[in-house]
């Protein structure tokens, strides 16, 4: 046992001894190095290395290894889920079924003043990259690592969030935000190759939500302003990009003044890159937050009890006529439109002469 443990001591004091002259010999050669020598390998090594784990791993994904990236078929077949609508006999919005309310809006029913407002805030340089913006990736990348500055952004293109909301980000097990990242920087350039640049602002203005249940630009510009996409009113454009950036946050119904100050914000970038003059900013930054809100949902609007009750004859009605191909619509997702003979202006004097006559009816 005496022998055993005398070896183990010896070992020991050897290894020690072997690692003290090593790390002096280190030591000795770093002294008589230049210092510039030191820096460039102290940094130059890691990123070196840093650089070719990157490559690595985005070689990986592009090969499909760690799942596959979505095919050019899937991304020319881009379907949102649609509200389905209820329509009036004199051709008036009665309501919808929906899981996500989402209306699309086409290209030609986005006012300029909403695609200057988005381009300006959220991708300075659109239109001028090809879905990855290497300038704005290094710029952001140098500011929140080498200066801590987390207000930098976090360097995506339009085409990247496009991408990241057409297709959710998946947990692995390490690396998950560099290789979802890579997945959508990939997925971004295949977006790039197969639409114009309008049609790839369209379908990034209809997928993103804004807050209380209202998916798309073209049913939030009703729900805060009775309006429609093209119709929206600079002010109002800056307010609903500006909500792009924290939907409840920046919410112009529960937090005003958050809002204001964010659409004053978003102008003020419009200025910037040259899409409002300054003059014209100045004048609509001191417009006070007007909205015209229009609330929505399954007990909102007219003729609610005649709505659930068609709602179950449209299910009859789907269930026996399915699609072309043989698969079942959607109620809530295939965006209908569902004609009835209720007229919305007699329904409207209907109900407001119940709500008027109720009390006394009770009493």
């Amino acid at each position: 046992m005496t022998n055993w443990r005398a070896t183990l001591a010896s070992w020991r004091d050897q290894l020690q001894d072997w690692i003290l002259k090593r790390w002096q010999l280190i030591l000795d050669w770093a002294r008589a190095q230049p210092r510039w020598r030191l820096v460039l390998y102290g940094v130059g090594g890691p990123a070196l290395a840093a650089l070719v784990f990157t490559l690595f791993m985005a070689l990986l994904v592009w090969q499909g290894v760690l799942g596959p990236l979505p095919s050019y078929g899937e991304l020319t077949d881009i379907h949102n889920d649609q509200a389905s609508e209820i329509i009036s006999a004199d051709g008036a919005l009665l309501g919808k079924y929906y899981i996500e309310n989402r209306t699309d809006a086409d290209v030609d029913e986005i006012a300029t003043v909403v695609i200057d407002a988005l381009v300006a805030t959220e991708d300075a340089r659109f239109f001028e990259h090809s879905g990855f913006d290497l300038r704005a990736f290094g710029r952001v990348l140098f500011k929140s690592i080498l200066l801590a500055d987390r207000s930098s952004g976090g360097g995506s293109t339009l085409s990247q969030q496009l991408a990241k909301n057409l297709f959710p980000r998946r947990s692995y097990w390490l690396f998950s935000t560099l290789i979802n990242k890579m997945r959508e920087i990939f997925t971004a350039r295949r977006l790039e190759n197969l639409y114009t640049k309008e049609e790839l602002l369209a379908l990034y203005l209809n997928t993103v939500p804004f807050g209380e249940n209202a998916f798309g630009i073209k049913v939030a510009a009703h729900r805060f302003f009775n309006t429609t996409p093209e119709n929206l009113a600079p002010e109002e454009a800056a307010v609903l990009v500006g909500m792009l950036k924290g939907t409840s946050y920046y919410n112009p119904r529960r937090n005003p003044e958050r809002a204001m100050e964010r659409r004053n914000l978003v102008l003020a970038q419009m200025v910037r890159y040259g899409k409002l003059d300054t003059m014209a900013v100045d004048s609509l930054q001191a417009l006070p937050l007007e909205l015209d809100y229009q609330p929505e949902g399954h007990n909102e609007g007219l003729a609610t009890y005649f709505r659930e009750h068609l709602r179950q004859e449209v299910l009859d009605i789907l269930e026996a006529h399915p699609k072309p191909d043989g698969t079942p619509y959607n109620l809530y997702r295939d965006g209908l439109k569902i004609f009835t003979t209720i007229d919305s202006r007699l329904q409207s004097r209907a109900e407001a002469a119940v709500a008027r006559e109720m009390p006394d009816i009770q009493a």
